[in-house]
Formats: structure tokens, C-alpha cells, sequence
């Protein structure tokens, strides 16, 4: 229960509060793409297309925006993903080992594809919340080259916590290359169940490790099994068990999204 769980609630949540949002599935799995209903292998028009077109064709971007972008039951517009993404991956490895710049300008570098194809967005959307998976870094960098924010969803064991300096260290290394501008590293807790003393341990140790420097949510997110459940089902947990604790721990990071801006 992490970034892929936190991507389709959060979003639903903030969609519930008014706002125009789209989620964007960053992962070849397409995990995200099914939590919203959707076959990740019947879409035609996918984020790899976006991600080629932007490539070699950025003329024509326009026009496969308004192919890709999905509207969902649950609230956020979404645009798909699924094993094709990595074969984007791969191109842009490609333009990275070759040095290939697309259209002879830093900004069109390897690392700034996506920001490129989901600037014509910005004017239509209050929040862009995009979903990535573990691997294939080169999509994870170009995900935070077009970010403002960086959440980073944690499992409340220590094992987890262990990992946070590399995500960090991959932050601010995009930070420094590509997007100054980028915000790092609200920490949020997951899989968080109040009475355990390892989970309280655990909350507490990332309190005093990173809450000076960095944002560490106020609420985490309750264990439930209906969290699990509710990608299944292709719905939020708004849909699936509103009246669920990992629902109220949602709303609840839904409304410190909000105060940062």
C-alpha cells in the first residue's frame, strides 16, 4: 500500500473538494490504469505514446493529448500505461547514452520529455498527480523534472524508513540538473496501525531523522485491508468503504495538499 494507492486516493480526494485533477500512470505495469477500471492491454493511446510523440513528433502532441486523456467514475481524469511504457523507457535511454536532443535545446533533453507534453496541460488542471513505479529511473526523473512536489510514500516499518535516503538522494540530484524549483520530499506513512509499538517507533524516527528538513505528513495512512480491496473493485475508497479509517486518513492528506499551494 504505497505510491500507487496513495496516487488514485489522494487524487480522489482532491477531486471531491472541487478541484480538476489528472493522474498520470508513470509505471509499465499499469497498476494505477487498473485500480481506475481500466485494461492496461486494450488501450490504444497510452502515456508511451505521448512520451514518443513528444520525441518525434512534437508538432503533434496536441492531437494525441485529446486521444489519451481517460475520464473516470472516480472523479480524476487519468492518462494510461502499460507494458509499451517500456519501450519509451528505453528510447529515452537511448537519447540519453547518444546525447540526442530532440529539437537542439536543453529543454528537450532526455530528462525533460515529460515535462514538455504535460505543460499544455497545466492551464486545465488544478493538480497533476503522477504515479511511479520502482524502476526504469530515467521515467522517474523525468516525473520529477515536471513536478513541483515530491511525496514519498513510506511503509511504517523500518526496513522502509531505511530507504528513504536514495529517494532523497535521486530528488536532489533532479533538483540540481533539471528542475530547481522542485519541492522535496513530503513524507507520508503508510500501512500505519496506531497501537503497534513498531509503527509509533517508526513514526516518531522519521519525525526526528527528517522533520526539521523536510515536510512529514501529520496524518498516515490507516492500515485496511479495504485499501488493498478498492483497486480491485476499480474504485477509490470514497467509492469502495468511505466510512473506513484509511478513508478519513486520505481526506486528511488531501487537505495538506491543499495548504501547500
Amino acid at each position: 500500500m504505497g505510491k500507487t494507492t496513495t496516487t488514485l486516493n489522494l487524487g480522489a480526494a482532491l477531486s471531491a473538494s472541487g478541484k480538476r485533477v489528472l493522474l498520470v500512470d508513470n509505471d509499465p505495469q499499469g497498476n494505477l490504469t487498473a485500480a481506475l477500471g481500466f485494461t492496461q492491454a486494450e488501450q490504444k493511446y497510452t502515456l508511451a505514446n505521448l512520451l514518443l510523440t513528444a520525441i518525434d513528433y512534437p508538432e503533434d502532441l496536441e492531437l494525441h493529448l485529446g486521444r489519451t486523456v481517460l475520464h473516470t467514475e472516480t472523479g480524476p481524469d487519468l492518462i494510461p500505461a502499460n507494458r509499451r511504457l517500456a519501450d519509451a523507457a528505453a528510447r529515452l535511454q537511448v537519447m540519453q547514452l547518444s546525447q540526442y536532443n530532440a529539437v537542439g535545446d536543453a529543454e528537450r533533453s532526455c530528462e525533460k520529455i515529460m515535462d514538455s507534453l504535460l505543460a499544455p496541460l497545466g492551464d486545465g488542471y488544478d493538480y497533476i498527480i503522477i504515479d511511479c513505479g520502482l524502476k526504469h529511473e530515467l521515467l522517474t526523473v523525468n516525473a520529477l523534472a515536471a513536478s513541483d512536489y515530491a511525496i514519498i510514500p513510506v511503509q511504517a516499518h523500518f526496513l522502509a524508513s531505511e530507504g528513504i535516503p536514495e529517494v532523497l538522494d535521486l530528488v536532489h540530484s533532479v533538483q540540481a540538473e533539471f528542475n530547481p524549483d522542485l519541492k522535496i520530499a513530503d513524507i507520508l506513512l503508510t500501512m500505519y496501525q496506531s497501537r503497534p509499538q513498531l509503527c509509533r517507533s517508526v513514526r516518531e524516527s522519521v519525525g526526528e531523522i527528517y522533520g526539521e528538513s523536510f515536510h512529514v505528513f501529520e496524518r498516515p495512512i490507516e492500515y485496511s485491508i479495504k485499501v488493498a480491496e478498492c483497486p480491485a473493485a476499480g474504485q477509490s475508497i470514497f467509492n469502495y468503504a468511505p466510512k473506513n479509517a484509511a478513508a478519513f486518513s486520505y481526506r486528511s492528506l488531501a487537505e495538506e495538499v491543499l495548504w501547500l499551494g
